[in-house]
C-alpha cells in the first residue's frame, strides 16, 4: 500500500490550482500533509493512515488547523497537530494548542454531575428547583435526569443566539435567555437536543455543591485528571496556546470567525481543551480514577422516552454500537470557529479525540472511528498494506443501498494494483470522492475516500462475478454496494 499522499508533490500542486485554493490554504495543507512527528514503530502503519486521513479532510474542507490524540490502555500513544493555529502569523498547531470544544463540554460537565450523585448530594429525579430555586416552575416538573438526556422540553438556540457576544457574569444570569419560555413538550415524552438544558445543569452543579460551577470543574474534574490545558473560553483573558477561530465562506475562502462570548453556556459548549486532555478524560471513565464504575454505567446507559423508546443518549453522552458490535460512548461539539469529537470504546479501553479551529470542520464519528480502529488493529493493518489481494482495478458502474433502500448510483474508477490502488468515485448527484488510502488482503479490499466537503467513506469490497460487492460506512451510516463493469 502507498497512500495517495506519497505521490509526487506536483500532483498536489495541480490539485490545488484546479480547485482554485488560496496560498494560505495551501500552506496549511502542506504543514498538515508533511508533518514530521516521529511515528511509533508498533503503530507506524496506523499513524500513516491517520496522517493521510487528517491531511485529506483538511485539504477538502479548508480547515486551517486540526489536532488528534489516541489513547489505549490508560496512556496516550499518539498525538499530533496539523496546520496552523494562527494562519496570519503562521503559528503551527501543537499538542498544547487549545481549541473550542463546543458540546463536548457536556460530557465533561456530566462528570461533575456523576461526582455529586455518588456523594448523595444530587438526586437525578428531584425537581430542578431543589438545586436552582430561582428557575421558574413550568406546567410539568423537570428533573436533572431529563435535562441531562435532552428530554426536558427546554428549547435550543433561536435566531442569532448562537452568535451572542454579550458577557454574562454568572451562571444564573445566563439562564435569563430562556428561563421564562414555555416547554416544547411534556418532559419525557420525546427527545429534543438542547444546550440550554445544560446551562441549567451548571446551575444545578452550583446548587448541589455549594461552589461556583467553574471552580468545581477546576478542582474536582480538571485537576484530578491532569487536564491542565482545559479551561473556560474567557474572551477577556490571555490564554496561552489558544488557537484563532475560523469559518469558511460560501466561495471557499477561509475567514476569521465572528466574535462570540460563550460565558452564557460554559456547561453546554464553552470550554477550551486539547485532544490529549479529552483523551485523558475519556479514559478516566474506563476505571475508577474519577467516577465509580456504576456511576459511569449510569452516564453511558441510554435514556428512554415515556413510551419506552431508547434515545441513544445517556447523561451527557451519546451511546451505541459499532458495526463490529463494540459499544461506544461519544459526543461531538460544534461552536463558532471550532469543531470537536470525542469517542471512547470501553471494551477496547481506547479513546480518540479530534479538534479543528473552523466552524463545521470534519471531525466526526467516521474519521474518529477509522483512526482509532487503525491503532487497535495495527498488526492487521500492516499485513493488509502489503496488498496481497486479487486485482480489482477497472471501471465499474455502482449502486448503493441503505437499509434496503437505494441511495443512488455512481461510477468507480479504480486504478493501480492491489499494493497501490488509487482513483475516484463519482456519484449521480455529482459528488466526487477521491480515494486517499487503500489496502488489500485475500478476503477484502479496503478503500477510504474523501469528498469535496471533507467527509470520509470507508468501503470494503470483494470480487463477485464480473464485478465487486461490499459495504460502505459514511456519516455514521452503513450500507451495501454492488458494482459491475460496463
Amino acid at each position: 500500500m502507498r497512500p495517495i499522499l506519497d505521490r509526487p508533490v506536483i500532483a498536489v500542486a495541480c490539485l490545488v490550482l484546479s480547485l482554485g485554493l488560496s496560498p494560505t490554504r495551501l500552506d496549511a495543507q502542506r504543514a498538515a500533509a508533511f508533518a514530521e512527528a516521529p511515528a511509533p514503530g508498533r503503530y507506524a502503519e496506523a499513524v500513516n493512515l491517520a496522517r493521510v486521513v487528517m491531511s485529506a479532510v483538511m485539504e477538502e474542507s479548508g480547515t486551517p488547523g486540526m489536532s488528534v490524540a489516541v489513547g489505549i490502555d490508560g496512556r496516550i500513544i499518539w498525538s499530533e497537530g496539523f496546520g496552523y493555529a494562527d494562519v496570519e502569523n503562521r503559528v503551527p498547531v501543537w499538542e498544547e494548542t487549545k481549541f473550542r470544544i463546543g458540546s463536548v463540554s457536556k460530557p465533561v460537565t456530566a462528570a461533575a454531575l456523576g461526582l455529586l450523585y455518588q456523594q448523595d448530594r444530587l438526586d437525578f429525579d428531584a425537581p430542578v428547583q431543589r438545586y436552582v430555586p430561582s428557575f421558574p416552575e413550568k406546567r410539568w416538573p423537570i428533573t436533572t435526569r431529563q435535562l441531562a438526556g435532552h428530554l426536558a422540553g427546554i428549547r435550543h438556540y433561536r435566531g442569532a443566539e448562537f452568535l451572542s457576544s454579550r458577557r454574562y457574569e454568572t451562571v444564573t444570569e445566563g439562564l435569563e435567555i430562556f428561563q421564562d419560555d414555555t416547554l416544547l413538550f411534556e418532559p419525557g415524552s420525546r427527545w429534543s437536543y438542547s444546550s440550554y438544558a445544560w446551562n441549567l445543569l451548571s446551575a444545578v452543579v452550583e446548587g448541589a455543591s455549594g461552589e461556583g460551577f467553574l471552580t468545581y470543574m477546576q478542582e474536582k474534574v480538571f485537576e484530578p485528571l491532569g487536564m491542565v490545558h482545559t479551561i473556560a473560553g474567557y474572551t477577556d483573558s490571555i490564554i496561552p496556546h489558544r488557537t484563532r477561530f475560523y469559518e469558511r465562506a460560501e466561495d471557499g475562502r477561509v475567514l476569521n470567525a465572528r466574535f462570540v462570548d460563550n460565558s452564557y453556556k460554559w456547561a453546554g459548549g464553552g470550554f477550551l481543551s486539547t485532544p490529549e486532555d479529552l483523551v485523558r478524560f475519556g479514559m478516566a471513565h474506563l476505571g475508577d480514577e474519577l467516577l465509580e464504575r456504576e456511576t459511569t454505567k449510569l452516564l453511558w446507559t441510554s435514556q428512554r422516552t415515556n413510551d419506552g423508546s431508547e434515545t441513544g443518549y445517556g447523561i451527557g453522552w451519546s451511546v451505541g454500537m459499532t458495526g463490529g458490535g463494540s459499544r461506544w460512548a461519544s459526543h461531538g461539539g460544534g461552536s463558532v470557529g471550532g469543531t470537536t469529537f470525542l469517542l471512547v470504546l470501553p471494551e477496547h479501553e481506547a479513546a480518540v479525540a479530534m479538534v479543528g479551529n473552523m466552524s463545521q470542520a470534519p471531525t466526526g464519528y467516521v474519521p474518529s472511528l477509522i483512526i482509532l480502529e487503525a491503532f487497535l488493529a495495527s498488526e492487521q493493518l500492516a499485513a493488509e498494506a502489503e496488498g496481497t489481494g486479487p486485482n480489482l482495478s477497472g471501471a465499474y458502474r455502482c449502486s448503493g443501498e441503505f437499509r434496503g433502500e437505494s441511495i443512488g448510483t455512481g461510477e468507480l474508477d479504480l486504478r493501480g494494483d492491489p499494493s497501490d490502488y488509487w482513483g475516484r468515485i463519482v456519484w449521480g448527484n455529482e459528488t466526487t470522492d477521491r480515494i486517499i488510502y487503500a489496502s488489500s488482503s485475500a478476503s477484502e479490499t479496503r478503500l477510504i475516500s474523501v469528498d469535496e466537503r471533507g467527509r470520509l467513506t470507508d468501503t470494503r469490497l470483494h470480487a463477485e462475478g464480473e464485478g465487486v460487492a461490499g459495504t460502505w460506512f459514511s456519516g455514521g451510516r452503513r450500507g451495501s454496494l454492488m458494482c459491475q463493469k460496463p
